[in-house]
């Protein structure tokens, strides 16, 4: 009777938040694969004629990609790839029953034994992270330092654990961002699980050891935090920041995609110069300060600074610059041999 009454009360508060969520009820989730350069060019021109949701970038043949079709786009688009002879299947016929199904996951009762400690077994809200990485600079002052290299568009603090035994003014740097795109909560989850073994198991574990003693390892657990925000109080697909753009003069389209404004090829390929557009990449570079934060983390470690990772949400894949051009980059058979 007690698990039913806490199932009840679950679903009554996800009912109630849902008052303010966007509702996806009928969005279909395609699976596309493209067999050819005309059709990775067809994908780009359905999200730039129809603002399909793509949900990674159509760059290689044989390589699926993932559409979200609004329900009035579900016969033409599905008719469109027939006739390009594209081939798709349905990943999800109705994209809130995911959404909804993952929510009440989420407010399901907790196999914690005590309150307050950190869950790694689900997804958690942005004061959950906050509070975690908090604790661990705390409790691991010798290894674990807490910085603020940058406050969200909205004044949340954007942080960074360096995580480093002894002195490390003259270590080589390690550098890692999570979360850049706020619906990738996995993204967030790994920064979040990372950081929690690499200082409660140092000492212990004799390879997390070696790297913390060759290291300085920093890693922003939460790098859009506004946008993280968002996606458990409002709209679970929300992507971007939630910045208001210069040039959008209705002030309706809110938030630039902070990976893609950066000032390398900035509004190059890729991205959108339409605010609206999920990868809309700003008015100009560093427009965001949740871009400029992770400069500037960068610009502070300096020539120290070895490796940097870019964790995201999609697909298996360890990915090598670069990102904008098919060319490899000089140092390419390096990259591969570490990667491996």
């Amino acid at each position: 009777m007690v698990g039913f009454r806490a199932i009840l009360l679950a679903l009554c508060a996800i009912a109630v938040s849902n008052a303010n969520f966007v509702d996806y009820s009928g969005h279909k989730v395609l699976t596309i694969t493209p067999k050819s350069e005309a059709h990775l060019e067809f994908l780009h021109k359905l999200r730039n004629d129809y603002s399909v949701d793509l949900w990674n970038e159509p760059r290689y043949t044989n390589v699926p990609v993932m559409a979200r079709l609004r329900p009035e786009l579900i016969n033409p688009v599905e008719g469109a790839l027939g006739a390009q002879n594209i081939e798709y299947d349905v990943a999800f016929y109705d994209l809130q029953t995911v959404i909804s199904s993952e929510r009440a996951a989420m407010n399901a009762p907790s196999n914690l034994s005590h309150a307050g400690a950190f869950d790694f077994g689900k997804y958690n809200e942005y004061n959950e992270i906050v509070n975690l990485i908090e604790s661990l600079a705390k409790d691991y002052p010798k290894i674990a330092t807490l910085k603020t290299v940058g406050k969200s568009y909205e004044n949340r603090p954007i942080y960074a654990l360096a995580i480093s035994s002894g002195n490390s003014e003259n270590k080589p740097a390690i550098m890692m961002e999570c979360g850049i795109h706020a619906r990738e909560w996995s993204s967030v989850a790994t920064g979040a699980y990372l950081v929690n073994k690499l200082i409660t198991q140092y000492g212990k574990d004799d390879q997390i050891t070696k790297l913390v003693d060759k290291y300085e390892i920093n890693i922003i657990v939460e790098s859009n935090p506004d946008g993280y925000v968002f996606t458990w109080t409002n709209d679970r697909l929300w992507r971007k920041t939630r910045s208001r753009s210069t040039i959008d003069w209705l002030g309706v389209c809110k938030g630039v995609d902070a990976n893609r404004n950066f000032d390398v090829e900035h509004c190059g390929v890729g991205t959108s110069r339409k605010p609206c557009d999920e990868i809309f990449c700003g008015d100009r570079p560093f427009s965001e300060s949740e871009a400029r934060a992770i400069r500037d983390l960068m610009v502070a470690l300096g020539s120290r600074l070895k490796a940097y990772f870019s964790i995201h949400a999609y697909s298996q894949l360890w990915m090598t610059p670069f990102g904008t051009t098919k060319k490899l980059p000089p140092n390419y058979d390096t990259l591969v041999r570490i990667s491996r």
